[in-house]
């Protein structure tokens, strides 16, 4: 019962941190068309964002300042915690991620495993952009909101790991509807999870 409190807390805590009382927007408020949707997703190939993460596995929970500056096949991913130490600060582009962390620098092919090694945090970047825009593939299994937006999306991917995300308060950026709030837990084990909040999206 302890152990379960002290959990319950951690992610009320989490929570608090990562949602504050800033106010979300609500989406749209008539039909979307999701084959115009999905086409302009698939264009948007330059875009930042800024926002708030928390992750929790089996051994840690943080929330941390996100920042994703993505240019076509090149990205920069930070992520700061609330002291302003920064714990990430990626440089990734085709065939080479490169992270530093504690006055050292490491690289591999993968930025997603490069991340998993230097911080055992399982944040699977690469199919994270498509995700974050809430761009579904083909293959990919998926329920729609109200309007037509994306609500959830289960991956078909061999290299997902059971990922599973949940979609929320969309806001129209650039005449495409982008989401501000993800959570994403593993099928087979929904105490591990990412929470992502977007207080702003820019297209370029």
């Amino acid at each position: 019962m302890i152990r379960l409190f002290r959990y319950l807390f951690f992610v009320a805590l989490l929570s608090l941190s990562l949602y504050g009382c800033s106010t979300l927007p609500d989406g749209p408020k008539e039909d979307v068309n999701l084959p115009k949707q999905v086409a302009t997703l698939k264009t948007m190939k330059a875009w930042q964002l800024k926002g708030k993460m928390a992750i929790r596995n089996h051994k840690e929970a943080i929330s941390a300042t996100v920042k994703w500056d993505v240019e076509r096949d090149n990205f920069y991913f930070t992520l700061t915690n609330f002291l302003g130490i920064t714990l990430v600060d990626m440089v990734a582009k085709p065939g080479l991620a490169t992270l530093k962390a504690n006055d050292e620098e490491y690289s591999h092919h993968d930025a997603s495993e490069l991340i998993a090694q230097v911080t055992g945090w399982d944040i699977p970047l690469a199919d994270l952009l498509a995700w974050i825009k809430g761009l579904p593939k083909a293959s990919d299994t998926y329920t729609l909101s109200e309007h037509g937006l994306l609500e959830t999306l289960s991956p078909a991917c061999s290299r997902c790991q059971n990922w599973r995300i949940a979609y929320d308060n969309y806001d129209k950026i650039n005449n495409v509807w982008l989401p501000h709030s993800l959570v994403m837990t593993r099928a087979n084990d929904p105490k591990q999870f990412i929470k992502i909040r977007i207080s702003e999206w820019t297209i370029n």
